[in-house]
Parts: C-alpha cells; sequence; structure tokens
C-alpha cells in the first residue's frame, strides 16, 4: 500500500510538538541535564525556497546532522545548527568548553544529539501510524549555505521546525527538516 505523502507531512507538522518534548526526554536520560525543546514555528515549504533561503543568507556556515528514515515512508530528518549554537549545545552536553570547528569528539557528540532527536521524532511518529520508522546512523556535514543539504526536486516540500533547546541555563535555535524521500532520490 502506497503512503499518500501530502497527508503523511500534514499529520507530521502536526506532531512535531510532541516530537519534541519526547526529544527533551530522550536529551534528558541520556545526558543527566535538564533538556526542554519547543517549536516557535512549523512550516511546510518547498526546498528550492529552503535552499535560497539558506544561500541568501551572509555568512550563513552551518552544520548540519542529517539521517534517513525508512518506514512507511523513506525520508531524512535534517538538524541544523550555527556554527556558534553547536558548539554551545555540544559544550553544554560534554561539560567543558569545545572550540570552532568542531573536532572529532565535538562532530560525534553533535550527531549523537541528532541521533537521540531524530530517533525520538520517529518514535512519535511511529506510534500515531501504527509503523516502525528504522533510522540510519547519522552524517554531520559543515558547510556555506546549501551545500550542507542533500539533493531533492526543487518542488519537493519540506516540513521546517524552527526549535528552541533549553538545556542547563544556555538557550540555542536550531531547525529541524524533515523531508520525504521519493524513491530514486535516497
Amino acid at each position: 500500500m502506497e503512503a499518500n505523502v501530502e497527508q503523511v507531512m500534514s499529520i507530521w507538522g502536526k506532531i512535531c510538538g510532541p516530537g519534541l518534548e519526547e526529544a527533551s526526554r530522550a536529551l534528558s536520560r541520556m545526558t543527566g541535564l535538564s533538556f526542554t525543546m519547543e517549536d516557535k514555528a512549523v512550516n511546510e515549504v518547498e526546498w528550492k525556497e529552503l535552499l535560497d533561503k539558506y544561500d541568501a543568507r551572509p555568512a550563513s556556515e552551518l552544520y548540519a546532522v542529517n539521517l534517513k528514515a525508512t518506514g512507511l515512508i523513506s525520508a531524512r530528518i535534517i538538524l541544523l545548527f550555527t556554527p556558534e549554537n553547536s558548539r554551545r549545545l555540544v559544550s553544554t552536553m560534554m561539560g567543558e568548553e569545545v572550540g570552532l570547528p568542531l573536532d572529532e569528539v565535538s562532530l560525534s557528540a553533535l550527531a549523537e544529539i541528532g541521533n537521540v532527536v531524530g530517533t525520538a521524532f520517529l518514535n512519535v511518529f511511529a506510534n500515531v501510524f501504527g509503523q516502525v520508522f528504522e533510522p540510519t546512523v547519522p552524517e554531520v556535514s559543515q558547510g556555506q549555505g546549501s551545500s550542507v543539504f542533500p539533493m531533492f526536486a526543487v518542488h519537493q516540500k519540506v516540513l521546517v521546525t524552527e526549535a528552541l533547546f533549553r538545556v542547563t541555563g544556555e538557550t540555542l535555535t536550531g531547525e529541524i527538516l524533515i523531508a520525504p524521500v521519493k524513491k530514486g532520490d535516497e
């Protein structure tokens, strides 16, 4: 049975809040720190619009944590952070200051944050849809603008959640992208 991608995206948009709550609990359990996450906004945009937005930003260096998921539909979950927000998040999680660019250990910590957040979202989605979603190992990339993104068709719809991350006195922002992947785009 072929899933209706538009319907799935619509439902995903409505359950981003519970996904962030589950991610907060999972990060708190993993680290022993007090994590909370909340959505500032959830929007569905075309892939080209998103690429143009990031390419238009001056000094638009980003860290992206990218994981694939298969289940009812195939999708990618991508967490995006500025270098400074990546550094602050990893420093807080590791309990020590880290520098930029992030070294191998810091990149591994950022990947684990992406893994926990992405898997928490997938668990909420699995409960709602009654389907298992299997994640891949997350990959971290760093670069300017849209160079950190996988390629999709320009008219591909992407769900963008602007998220606030709060952990032990630190508040920072990031974005969580959810994009269905069509066969052949993987």
